[in-house]
């Protein structure tokens, strides 16, 4: 793979990168410390800084967002659906962090906020598995019933979108979204995994779920199938222009049980769960291990 400077930690594995691409955090702090935050968000870092208040019961009351030149880092305190007690001094709060590890890395700021409090669970991860092919070169496993998604801006400028929350997929010419300067192509696979709030102190122990894998396939076998492609011209049209974002529900019964066919004939990629673990254990091992952080972990 390419030696590229846009990983915090990553793992090389079947010649695929696989790195962790946002992280969000939760914990549950006073008010007290949050206004601690508060203060040196606005003393130090206030050029930085954008705030508001949000009323909306499904968000939290307090939002900042501190934008940096490599990174921006967002925080969210007291969610509206929480009891409040201004008299109770001891009640504390969600307090809740999104940022992206790949970019932020050793932010000074994000560091401060992550080893001043403890008992952090993790809420939802971005999975990034980077692949040295063209996008245009992988294909859907066009059984799934998941909301599907094409963003295109011409050729191989592609952003291919399906599912929401847990197990949402996204696929995008990373080449073309980082503008980076290398021979051949880069493509990115992200995997999005939410929580119910598990522990960060239980890290050691965690698996990840190999269902959230997506099933895509190399359609190389495009420009050199069987004879049987060949003879069917307005299959290989069909073929090209599904590839390209027509929407599979336009077509008929017949043309997507052919597609099916000849696509679970192709390459399947195959992603590796245990490249997928250790990449985020390290990430997380990265900012709470061996450091001034208050967060234990097992």
């Amino acid at each position: 793979m390419y030696n590229l400077d846009i990983y915090n930690k990553k793992i090389d594995f079947n010649n695929m990168t696989y790195s962790i691409d946002m992280l969000r955090l939760k914990t549950y702090i006073t008010y007290e410390e949050f206004t601690s935050i508060e203060f040196l968000l606005k003393s130090v870092y206030k050029d930085n800084l954008s705030s508001w208040v949000s009323g909306m019961i499904s968000q939290f009351h307090y939002q900042y967002n501190i934008t940096f030149e490599d990174c921006s880092i967002w925080f969210g305190f007291m969610h509206n659906n929480e009891r409040k007690s201004f008299n109770n001094t001891d009640l504390k709060y969600n307090f809740t962090i999104e940022f992206n590890p790949n970019k932020c890395k050793d932010n000074k700021l994000l560091l401060t906020i992550l080893h001043r409090f403890s008992d952090w669970k993790l809420r939802s991860f971005d999975l990034a598995i980077d692949i040295p092919i063209n996008i245009l070169d992988i294909m859907f496993d066009l059984r799934s019933r998941r909301k599907f998604r094409t963003e295109g801006y011409g050729g191989d400028n592609l952003t291919h979108t399906y599912g929401k929350g847990n197990g949402r997929i996204k696929i995008y010419n990373k080449k073309n979204e980082s503008k980076l300067n290398i021979i051949g192509n880069l493509t990115r696979v992200e995997v999005s995994a939410t929580f119910e709030d598990y522990p960060i102190r239980n890290t050691g122990t965690f698996e990840f779920d190999s269902k959230l894998f997506p099933t895509v396939y190399l359609n190389n076998y495009v420009y050199s199938f069987s004879d049987y492609t060949c003879k069917d011209k307005m299959l290989m049209c069909v073929l090209y222009a599904v590839n390209s974002g027509y929407p599979l529900k336009e077509l008929t019964r017949t043309y997507k049980k052919k597609l099916e066919e000849l696509i679970t004939a192709g390459y399947k990629i195959k992603f590796d769960k245990k490249t997928a673990t250790q990449v985020f254990r390290q990430t997380i091992f990265h900012y709470f291990v061996g450091r001034e952080s208050r967060q234990v972990i097992f």
